[in-house]
């Protein structure tokens, strides 16, 4: 079902268009008014999904969110949580699907909630000092299982908990093993256990005591955390090497829900996860990475009998599974994306047939039915956000429409593939958008904007960090590349960007840049570039090899690769990437940016998080001092309380706008030049 579901899709999700004359610029604002659907999931009936919806506080400083409901036959969504201020997720049905469990943090901390359906308030059903981060219900839906950050000598010990924390706050970190902060948050004395918590009341059970995180706090989450068939374990993915910093093996285990030792289940030498048993519990099906220590290694869809040899039913397709559902007559449906957009596949257990269902549309959040036949979900793209959907007999119809109000009052870009040939002769791929209006044959300002990863992409999905759009409006041509270490393109493709950092990927960002400039939409000589994570680092790499841009914008970038493997938290990136330094520094050397700083010449604008401990706030400031003193034009903006993303409203909206007046200050014909957004 072809490129006709992504045009279908597309007419669904158009808000109806507000008269010309009336369509305004999409701005940051628009941007931050358009309210954040996630987090669908299905009645076990198959009749209502509930999801969550998140705006920005009037004040900025946060997103609240609320807890919704729609019927999967239509109709008008229902607001079913209304508490002041507070954020909620994960929603989870009970077994008999009377209820709604989810995590809110109403109360000041966050906690599990219970909502009855046929009426009342929601009860708090945990007040755990170590709090509640995600749930599960027991199949008998007499308990929860929950993910909570505690202290292993506590364990599921509350008075314990409460003392270790109120101590914690006194004394400095002290850290014994790596990985003791990620992400934004010191994680030197907390570990995230599995604790089952009667409702009825009594003691919770510390189902996985130990010195580990249950699931993994880098990767885990939901999708690692399911019941067995028979009601007897909970499922789970828990690194399998003692120093976490350097591995992603993780393999499933097992635990009784009355408690137990955990068994491990699976053994394979990279990551395994996200395991789903059949409904009979006689197969597991879970993704799989065959290397170790690679975390952008292919998810393979493996399914296996208790103690029986995995069979891998995805060897013939050359795409990453990413979530999958068992559908009736012993089939899987599962996700993948391919070339910039996700597809929908399923696969016949038995005879290991693959058939492609879906494509040209960012299904994602799949939560099936208890049988398997439909499946709530989200479905956005690069025009617009997430809404909740139905999946159905190989049908997806669009539920809600949260965006029409913003969307039906502005103009949006038009998204067209753009593709090159390396300097290899490869083909190499990516997306052009220009504005809305642009006159037949206009060439434009260009913005080409390079993503983070390396293995990530851009996809055609929505964004509410570096949003095309945004910079469409602006009146500018924005280039999208893909170059060799994007996903979705095989794992070749995506493979190709190790020990080649500045390579390979580099000159497929030139030539997808070129191409963009001979189709006519770019003019050459009005150019920047910007980029974060990877993209930023290649940013810094751009301004020593070459001066075709006005100006670079790097965000959390790295500066001395040598020193960044020393102040990152995931210490098996760089060493799958580049290697250990100490035994050869020769990868570290190559492509440092900071050995090429002598030819640096780009008006540089340079933002980070103070909190980022992915790619530490000194690789910012270094490339901060290191423009200054060469006297090249640069600006630095740092965020006191952000991580590796900027994700507060009222931080995205500043960060947008001083990126945006920094474009317009360098791009001749584009908007916003004049003073800085932090001028008094």
């Amino acid at each position: 079902m072809a490129p006709a579901l992504a045009l279908a899709l597309a007419a669904a999700l158009a808000a109806p268009p507000a008269p010309p004359a009336a369509r305004a610029a999409f701005a940051v604002d628009d941007l931050l008014a358009i309210p954040r659907v996630a987090s669908p999931a299905l009645s076990p009936d198959g009749k209502l999904i509930a999801f969550t919806v998140a705006r920005a506080a009037p004040d900025g400083a946060r997103f609240t969110s609320s807890l919704w409901l729609v019927a999967v036959a239509g109709g008008a969504p229902r607001r079913l949580t209304f508490a002041e201020g507070e954020r909620v997720g994960g929603p989870r049905w009970s077994p008999d699907g009377r209820r709604i469990a989810f995590v809110s943090s109403r109360g000041g901390s966050s906690q599990a909630f219970i909502l009855p359906l046929d009426g009342g308030e929601a009860v708090q059903a945990t007040r755990l000092a170590s709090e509640v981060n995600d749930l599960l219900w027991t199949p008998d839906g007499g308990s929860l299982v929950v993910t909570s950050d505690v202290d292993p000598a506590c364990g599921a010990d509350d008075a314990c908990n409460a003392a270790s924390e109120a101590a914690a706050k006194a004394r400095p970190h002290l850290a014994k093993r790596l990985l003791y902060r990620h992400g934004n948050t010191w994680r030197e004395r907390r570990r995230s256990h599995l604790l089952r918590v009667p409702l009825a009341g009594g003691t919770a059970v510390d189902l996985t005591p130990g010195d580990r995180d249950v699931p993994p706090f880098d990767r885990g989450g939901a999708g690692d955390l399911t019941a067995s068939a028979d009601g007897r374990e909970v499922l789970f993915a828990a690194v399998s090497d003692p120093v976490e910093a350097t591995s992603t093996n993780a393999d499933i285990y097992g635990v009784p829900l009355a408690g137990g030792p955990a068994r491990r289940i699976t053994s394979g030498a990279g990551w395994d996860g996200t395991p789903r048993p059949s409904q009979d519990g006689k197969l597991l099906a879970w993704r799989s990475q065959a290397r170790a220590g690679y975390e952008a290694d292919k998810d393979r869809l493996l399914v296996a009998a208790p103690g029986g040899a995995p069979r891998d039913l995805t060897a013939a397709l050359d795409a990453s599974v990413h979530e999958l559902f068992w559908a009736p007559g012993g089939r899987i449906v599962f996700t993948a994306n391919e070339g910039g957009t996700s597809n929908l596949y399923d696969v016949e257990v038995s005879s290991g047939q693959l058939r492609r269902l879906l494509t040209g549309a960012n299904l994602h959040g799949l939560s099936p039915s208890r049988d398997g036949r439909i499946a709530a979900g989200l479905v956005d793209g690069m025009a617009h956000p997430s809404e909740v959907v139905v999946l159905e007999e190989g049908k997806v119809r669009v539920l809600t429409h949260f965006a029409d109000e913003v969307l039906g009052r502005v103009a949006l870009g038009t998204v067209q593939p753009l593709e090159a040939k390396g300097k290899d002769g490869a083909a190499v791929h990516g997306w052009i958008v220009t504005p809305p209006g642009r006159a037949p044959g206009e060439r434009l300002p260009a913005v080409v904007l390079v993503h983070g990863g390396p293995q990530g992409a851009w996809n055609d999905a929505w964004s509410y960090r570096w949003n095309p759009m945004i910079y469409a409006a602006q009146g500018y041509a924005v280039v999208l590349p893909n170059p060799r270490g994007s996903s979705g393109f095989g794992q070749a493709y995506q493979d190709a960007v190790r020990r080649n950092w500045g390579g390979t990927p580099y000159d497929d960002v030139m030539a997808l840049t070129d191409a963009a400039v001979a189709g006519g939409a770019a003019d050459g000589r009005r150019m920047c570039a910007a980029g974060a994570s990877y993209g930023g680092y290649m940013v810094n790499w751009i301004n020593g090899h070459t001066r075709r841009f006005r100006c670079l914008v790097a965000h959390a970038g790295d500066f001395n690769l040598e020193s960044s493997y020393y102040d990152t938290e995931e210490l098996w990136f760089p060493e799958w990437e580049l290697g250990r330094p100490w035994e050869d520094r020769s990868e570290y050397e190559r492509w440092s940016p900071h050995r090429f700083v002598g030819a640096w010449k780009t008006p540089t604008l340079v933002t980070h998080g103070e909190l980022d401990y992915r790619v530490n706030v000194a690789q910012g400031l270094s490339t901060f001092t290191a423009l200054q003193r060469l006297g090249v034009e640069s600006q630095l903006l740092v965020f006191p309380d952000e991580g590796h993303w900027v994700l507060k409203p009222r931080n995205a909206k500043l960060f947008h706008e001083v990126v945006l007046r920094w474009l317009g200050d360098h791009l001749a014909g584009g908007a916003g030049s004049g003073a800085s957004p932090l001028s008094p």
